[in-house]
């Protein structure tokens, strides 16, 4: 295959990277409301689509996906999105993944450093995430934890036969187990990385945003972060997708925005569930102060 792009002038992409249900779309949301003057639709975001999306990658390479396996689609990955930020005047372009931090098959990182400006890591405790990715695929909890706890959890998995379309309209995004997602993106990165607790940006939601804001360069007042806040906050989110619809739900599951909450992985989770997780992730949870239950306690 011919190549796409090799340089580029400018570092752009913000990368917005979680594991799934960590925080990612209440930020875009908030970042719209904040890149807008606190006007907010949420199926109108101002960001610029997710990695894995298979539009972004066939206009910049004016190819058909659809005849391409998902591991060669990867070996173009970081040509396609250099490719991009050169056809943007933007200053910035904020990019959802929720891609593992993972080299191809020529044993390259499928996110390029050369166009990239920084990353923002969110991160949520993983007693929180499962049952809130449960409700996301409308699947059951101990799917979510299965998942999690894979070594090479996929999502959107190309279930396909070799010689058949893969008409997805995102490609495959492996995001390895949930600890192993985390530190993917957090060790020896080749550009600076934020790490953002989704319990920081619930209980100290100012500070919180506000570091992130002066982390990607972002010349905003603490009265402009404010608004951008209180525009994007929970409720009014779970009100639009009630009124409007939200185009990133899973058509399976009944809503996007659930609760909004933490700790709530109390009264959803059994002790068997609970060690499940623990016992996978332990590390990973201590090292982001994620407290460990004693599941005694847990009847």
């Amino acid at each position: 295959m011919d190549s796409i792009a090799t340089t580029v002038d400018q570092k752009k992409i913000i990368w917005l990277a979680s594991y799934p249900k960590s925080g990612n779309t209440w930020f875009r949301a908030f970042l719209t409301a904040l890149l807008g003057n606190g006007d907010l639709n949420i199926n109108q975001m101002k960001t610029d689509g997710i990695f894995s999306s298979r539009g972004i990658f066939d206009d910049a390479t004016d190819m058909d996906s659809t005849y391409l396996l998902d591991s060669e689609v990867k070996l173009l990955m970081p040509e396609v999105f250099t490719h991009v930020v050169s056809q943007y005047e933007k200053d910035r372009l904020f990019v959802k993944i929720h891609d593992a931090y993972i080299l191809n098959e020529a044993g390259i990182p499928i996110v390029p450093a050369e166009p990239t400006l920084c990353a923002l890591y969110f991160i949520r405790n993983p007693l929180d995430v499962v049952g809130s990715f449960a409700n996301h695929n409308a699947g059951t909890i101990d799917d979510s934890i299965q998942l999690m706890n894979k070594p090479k959890g996929t999502l959107a998995k190309q279930k396909r036969p070799i010689g058949e379309l893969n008409v997805n309209n995102q490609f495959a995004q492996i995001m390895l187990s949930w600890s192993g997602h985390a530190e993917s993106w957090t060790t020896d990165m080749p550009f600076p990385v934020m790490v953002l607790r989704y319990e920081d940006m619930l209980h100290d939601q100012l500070n919180t945003f506000s570091k992130a804001v002066a982390f990607m360069g972002i010349d905003k007042t603490p009265e402009e972060i404010e608004k951008a806040l209180f525009e994007s906050r929970f409720e009014k989110l779970k009100e639009q997708e009630k009124e409007k619809g939200f185009m990133e739900k899973n058509r399976s599951s009944e809503s996007f925005f659930r609760s909004g909450k933490s700790g709530g992985w109390v009264n959803e989770l059994t002790p068997e569930q609970i060690k499940l997780i623990v016992d996978n992730h332990k590390t990973v949870m201590e090292k982001y102060n994620y407290p460990i239950p004693d599941l005694a306690v847990k009847q």
